[in-house]
Parts: C-alpha cells; structure tokens; sequence
C-alpha cells in the first residue's frame, strides 16, 4: 500500500511539472508582430557590379548603413566603406577564388531563407511576449571568411551563413575545426544561436562571484530561455548536443553532480576551471570521454528547471532578471 501511494505521489508531481511547463510555453501570440525580415548582405555584396564599384557601394552604404560599417570594420576587416580606397578593397575581397568558392556554396545551402525567417518570427513573437517593452533586432546575413557566427549590438543581429554549411563541408575540414565544432555547424542550429547570442547581451551574468555553479545556473536560465522561445525544438538542438549526448547526460546525472560536490568544484573561482566546465569541448573535463562538451550547463539548466517547477507563478520574466543564482540554487531544492 506505501509503494502504490508513493507511486501515486510521484505521478502526480509529473503531471504537474509538467502542466507547469505548458504553461509557460502555451501562450497566445496572435497580437503579437515581429517582423523578421532578413537582409540579405551576403547576396548583394557579391553581386556589385566590378565595373562600377563606387556605385554600388554607395547603394550598400545606404541600405545596409550602420551593419554595413559594423561589417567592414570587426568581421571582414576591410576598413572604412567611406575611405576612397574601399571600393577597390572590396573588389579584391569580392573576387577572391576562396572567397567566391564560399559564396556559390552558401548560395547553394541557402537559395532562400523563409525557413529561418518563420523561425526567427515565432521565437521573437515568444521574446516580445515575455518582454514587452524590449525592442527586437533587425536581421542581417553575410559572408564573413569563416569569422564570427554570429554577431549583436542593441538593434542589430547578423548571422554569417558561411558559419552554417553542414557538418560534412569540406572547407570546414580543410581548416581543422575541430568535429565537435563541426557537428553544430549545420542550419538547424541558426536560429538557435542567434537567439541565444541575443540573450546573451540581453540577459548578462551578474554576480560580483564569478564560481562554477553561478556559471551553471546562469547558463542554465539562457537553456531555460531557449525552452521557452523554441518549445518545439529538440532539447540535443538547443544544447548543442547529438541525441546520445542528452541520453549520457540522463544517465549520468547523479554522478556528475556528485563529482562537482565531491572535488570541491561548485564554488570554485579558478577561471580555467570555470572555462574548462562551461565552453564548448569535446568532452567535459573531469567528466568521463564520452561527456559531451558542457555537460555542465545541462546540470544547471536542471537546477532552473527545478526551481521553476517548485513555483509554478513565477514568469519566465521574472526568472531571467533575477540574478541571485544562490537563491535559485537553494531553493531549487535540486537533487538529482
């Protein structure tokens, strides 16, 4: 009789968790208007004319305006658009073999981007419902030679596609990214990315203790996040994960916790400890090989799962500017 009623509890606390979960994400976004249009740079840099490149510099300057200079300047490295030497600056650039391999590849993967477009609208509609009163960005693509995949500022967010080719490019390889780079390199993943690049500047770490579990909880509010605004997206997706590494996760969740207990690792303030626990890796040091990268965070992300379980009122707004990560760990009452 205890076991069938201990069961019965257990049941019972599973189906409010997860009516909790519905909740939160099960919100009306018909009033709600995002316009997530993409501007395509990556298109209309390569396709000036070489005959008269003042010209259309002069047309990119006026469409692309503040992202134009932002592009110039920190991801291809070209210089002032307004300098009189640009233009023959960009026409090298435009013509380059490398370069010009990169974009037929990119036109390739990416003859359109509706898809990406639908993407970004519902996440941001879902952004706008949990924050009202912040704006959302203007959206840009380009080729930036395999730079920065992703790029913000307070109104813009600019997504290298060359970033996004597939985990199986050849000019990844070529290159020597690492595969555990690699496999994330993939159009699933640029929605994803951008929005969690947005939040990162949205919502920043803010804790005078820079420690290993103010870290995990931290990261764990942005995964938290992304459940929220991608509540149809596989969680391997939103972690960057293969579907084995979220199953190794399971499986071994009391056992990661119980090494960051027992090593002493969770207050830790060693920042290569915190790195080496919270970046991207092959594996999650300390943690056996077949850890993923960051397996970590997917702890934390667990610890905000439970504390938002434990108070089914509390907002996914209210979570995300709440900078008190020992609060949220205590009383999470997390236990693996």
């Amino acid at each position: 009789m205890i076991k069938k009623e201990f069961i019965f509890v257990v049941l019972i606390s599973i189906i409010l968790v997860s009516c909790n979960t519905r909740n939160r994400v099960n919100i009306d976004l018909s009033d709600i208007n995002v316009d997530a249009e993409i501007k395509r740079l990556d298109q209309d840099v390569f396709q000036i004319d070489l005959d008269s490149t003042q010209k259309d510099v002069n047309v990119l300057v006026n469409k692309y305006s503040e992202f134009f200079e932002l592009y110039n300047s920190m991801i291809i490295k070209l210089g002032n658009p307004y300098s009189k030497s640009y233009p023959e600056l960009l026409k090298g650039f435009v013509t380059d073999y490398t370069m010009n391999k990169i974009y037929t590849k990119t036109t390739e993967v990416y003859p359109n981007l509706n898809d990406l477009e639908t993407e970004l609208e519902e996440a941001f509609k879902r952004f706008k419902y949990y924050f009202p009163e912040k704006n959302t960005p203007a959206f840009y693509t380009y080729i930036g030679g395999f730079n920065q995949s992703i790029v913000v500022t307070d109104s813009m967010l600019g997504i290298g596609l060359d970033k996004y080719l597939g985990s199986n490019c050849i000019f990844y390889k070529r290159l020597g990214i690492a595969n555990y780079l690699q496999q994330n390199m993939i159009p699933e993943m640029i929605s994803i990315d951008a929005v969690k690049s947005w939040a990162l500047t949205e919502f920043d770490y803010n804790d005078s203790i820079d420690n290993v579990v103010n870290n995990m909880i931290y990261q764990g509010k942005i995964q938290y996040f992304l459940n929220a605004t991608f509540p149809n997206k596989a969680d391997s997706l939103k972690f960057g994960f293969s579907g084995d590494d979220v199953r190794w996760c399971i499986k071994n969740e009391k056992q990661m916790w119980n090494y960051l207990i027992d090593q002493k690792l969770l207050f830790s303030t060693d920042y290569m400890v915190i790195n080496k626990l919270i970046n991207p890796a092959p594996f999650t040091t300390g943690f056996p090989n077949e850890s993923p990268g960051r397996a970590s965070v997917w702890l934390g992300e667990k610890i905000v799962s439970a504390y938002m379980n434990r108070f089914p009122n509390l907002t996914i707004k209210e979570l995300m500017l709440d900078d008190n990560y020992q609060k949220i760990l205590s009383e999470s009452r997390y236990e693996p």
